[in-house]
C-alpha cells in the first residue's frame, strides 16, 4: 500500500506527513577521495626504487664499496662530476678528485640515451677506475604508455 484509501483518503493520522529516507554520502565521498589520494602516492614511490630482484652470495672477505662518484651527462652540455660541471676531457681528473684518488671507488655514469658513451667510458676507465656501472631504467611492457 502506499498510504492512501481506496476512497483517496489517507490512512495516516491526519497532521503527519511520511518522511522519505535520507542518506548522506558526503563522509563516504571524502574517504574514498583520501583512499585515491593514498593509492595515487604509494604507487608512485613504489616505481621509484625499481631495480633487478637479487640474491647476492655472501662472503667473508667481501667489503663495501666506500666510495661512489655520480657522473651525468646531458646532450650538448658539459658533463657533471656530482654537483661540479666539467669539460669532458678533463672528466678523469674530476673523478679522480671527487673519489679523493680511490681508485676502487664506484663511479656511476647517468646519461641520457642520446649521449654517446664511449669517449666517457674510455676517459674514466684511462684514469684506473675500472668499477664503472650505467644507469638505466626498467624496459616497458608492451601493454604499458610511455610516460612523459
Amino acid at each position: 500500500m502506499n498510504g492512501q484509501s481506496a476512497w483517496g483518503g489517507s490512512l495516516l493520522p491526519r497532521g503527519r506527513r511520511r518522511l522519505r529516507p535520507y542518506l548522506d554520502l558526503t563522509a563516504m565521498i571524502d574517504a574514498v577521495f583520501i583512499l585515491l589520494i593514498f593509492f595515487a602516492v604509494t604507487t608512485t614511490f613504489a616505481g621509484a626504487r625499481a631495480g633487478l630482484p637479487l640474491k647476492l652470495p655472501s662472503a667473508k672477505t667481501a667489503r663495501p664499496v666506500p666510495t661512489r662518484v655520480v657522473v651525468t651527462l646531458f646532450p650538448g652540455q658539459p658533463a657533471r662530476v656530482g654537483e661540479e660541471t666539467v669539460a669532458k676531457d678533463e672528466l678523469g681528473r674530476a673523478v679522480k678528485a671527487a673519489a679523493k684518488g680511490d681508485t676502487e671507488a664506484q663511479v656511476v655514469v647517468v646519461a641520457d640515451e642520446k649521449v654517446s658513451l664511449v669517449g666517457v667510458l674510455d676517459e674514466v676507465r684511462a684514469s684506473g677506475f675500472h668499477r664503472i656501472a650505467l644507469a638505466a631504467t626498467p624496459e616497458r611492457g608492451a601493454d604499458e604508455a610511455p610516460q612523459r
